[in-house]
């Protein structure tokens, strides 16, 4: 009987997600992957990774990943056969000549490279900056989907910070405000179901929107859109009213909180 031998590597997953999850991989050779599951006993990720991740090797391998450029030579809405395989060169040539042109007509700042993360990494992302510097091409501030966020975020408490993730397991009450969890961060979701086992946690979700997570909401509030700040001083109001407000800790950790209550 022949024991098989199976090497398994730690990695990181390289998605632009706030999970971040600790990866086993499965190496086959120096140039292939298997199996790849989250790292058992990690505080957070706890084995426990996405499908997508899963499938990572399907994905790298699989026979339709694109290799190489595609040309648009037909209308939209049709599919692959509005497309024409191209160079590398051709692409690249064909691109400068394109950036080149709206400068020349219109001024550098005509040109935007706009751009996140996905499954880049930071060399990759932010290497763009070199070219938008030295050709003076307009700037970006991060992005849209978490500027806004954060912006908000900063003016509320000051400093981008919570609580760490692997501590949900400990709630008795989560609230998921504009996410959707069971799409997104299958590990807030995990955690959660520890809560809820071990410590009968009750989640509510806040959404204009009717998600797969609002499905498993004990309480779902389905705001209209625009609205999330009314609810916000709600919440507020009745924390302080009714005297529910944690006064010791919003003494010690929050700027002018009787002002608040004012």
């Amino acid at each position: 009987m022949t024991i098989e031998t199976v090497r398994w590597a730690h990695s990181t997953c390289p998605h632009d997600c706030p999970s971040t999850c600790a990866l086993e991989v499965e190496v086959l050779d120096s140039k292939t992957i298997g199996r790849v599951r989250g790292r058992k006993g990690h505080a957070y990720t706890d084995g426990v990774i996405c499908g997508k991740v899963s499938r990572y090797a399907d994905r790298v391998n699989h026979p339709q990943r694109l290799m190489h450029p595609l040309k648009r030579v037909g209308p939209k809405g049709v599919g692959m056969e509005s497309f024409t395989p191209i160079s590398w060169e051709q692409a690249l040539d064909e691109t400068a000549a394109a950036f080149k042109g709206a400068a020349q007509e219109f001024g550098s700042e005509s040109v935007w490279p706009y751009f996140y993360a996905g499954t880049m990494g930071h060399v990759q992302r932010d290497g763009i900056e070199r070219l938008r510097h030295e050709m003076r091409y307009s700037g970006q501030h991060s992005t849209f989907c978490v500027t806004l966020a954060d912006a908000g975020w900063n003016a509320g408490t000051g400093r981008k910070r919570g609580t760490a993730g692997r501590e949900i397991a400990d709630c008795e009450l989560l609230v998921v405000w504009g996410g959707n969890p069971v799409n997104t961060q299958i590990n807030v979701m995990h955690k959660f179901q520890q809560a809820r086992r071990n410590r009968n946690a009750k989640l509510v979700v806040i959404d204009p929107y009717c998600t797969d997570t609002a499905d498993k909401a004990d309480l779902f509030l389905n705001l209209r859109p625009g609205t999330d700040g009314a609810l916000a001083c709600a919440v507020m109001h009745v924390l302080f009213e009714e005297d529910y407000a944690d006064w010791d800790y919003l003494e010690r950790f929050t700027d002018c909180p009787k002002e608040l209550h004012e």
